[in-house]
């Protein structure tokens, strides 16, 4: 469910409950930093795949008001992904893209309606039945929110995407990643599980992860903000910025550290083991 630079499927196996017990259900997403492209449910439709004889989808859409909401929390489903997108209209749009698959059509459809997502006072939630060897359930969210708005996003498996904002987010994913394309503001960004896409973004971010790696990418004939990048143990920085250039990293015990810019860092970034790649937007 999360990609760095190239497309990677993620796949859950689970048991089914019959004699057949070495017989298995593949379910699982293709989905990757395109992600922050994404402007309707069949992007999701179309990358989800699963082995259950029964599928079923549908989507709903809905505006939410932003009046005296000071801070919007997104909470994901435990399958499924969130496409952020500012745009300059005062209200949000909430689009909601469900699937289910099942051992029947019945059990699909139930499975179906029992996916539900709420959204008031500024807290978007999404919720299923349980996932088991008989059914599987998603719920893909794309939410167009005011440039400036605070987000705090939390995601279980799956990938966040973030594009076009000016405000400040909070993004956090236990399995998949997360990608800020073209975006400026305050950015706070954790995976456990997870490679992180920085594309053109300015402002303050600090992105860390627990195994993944970090690519963060500058316009072309841009000089990059100051910066800061640490990876730990077996972790490499690979730099193809001109910055870099004469640059020196250093050992801080484990750690390998490079630092960009004389000024205080701006953009932070840190792995445990996975390589950071600091290169030119193409």
């Amino acid at each position: 469910m999360r990609r760095l630079a190239l497309a990677a499927i993620a796949a859950t196996l689970l048991a089914l409950p019959t004699e057949a017990t070495l017989q298995r259900q593949i379910i699982g997403a293709e989905q990757d930093h395109s992600l922050a492209e994404a402007t309707d449910c069949d992007h999701f439709y179309k990358t989800t795949f699963t082995s259950f004889p029964a599928q079923l989808h549908e989507q709903e859409q809905r505006e939410l008001p932003m009046a005296g909401i000071k801070l919007l929390k997104v909470q994901a489903s435990e399958e499924g992904g969130v496409s952020i997108r500012g745009w300059e209209k005062p209200f949000a749009r909430l689009v909601i893209c469900k699937y289910a698959g099942a051992e029947s059509q019945l059990q699909a459809q139930r499975a179906l309606q029992a996916v539900t997502v709420s959204s008031d006072k500024g807290e978007i939630t999404a919720f299923g039945p349980a996932i088991d060897g008989t059914q599987v359930w998603w719920v893909n969210i794309i939410l167009y929110v005011p440039r400036k708005a605070v987000i705090d996003v939390t995601s279980s498996n799956g990938g966040i995407a973030i594009r076009n904002m000016n405000g400040s987010v909070t993004a956090r994913s236990t399995n998949g990643g997360v990608s800020l394309i073209q975006s400026t503001g305050e950015y706070t960004i954790t995976t456990d599980s997870g490679g992180v896409t920085l594309d053109r973004v300015g402002g303050r971010v600090t992105a860390t992860t627990q195994n993944g790696p970090i690519a963060l990418k500058v316009k072309d004939g841009k000089a990059p903000p100051p910066l800061e990048a640490k990876t730990e143990r077996n972790g490499d920085i690979v730099c193809n910025l001109k910055a870099c250039i004469g640059a020196q990293g250093s050992l801080v015990g484990e750690a390998k550290v490079l630092r960009i810019g004389s000024a205080a860092p701006v953009i932070r970034l840190s792995t445990t083991g996975a390589p950071i790649i600091l290169d030119q937007a193409r």
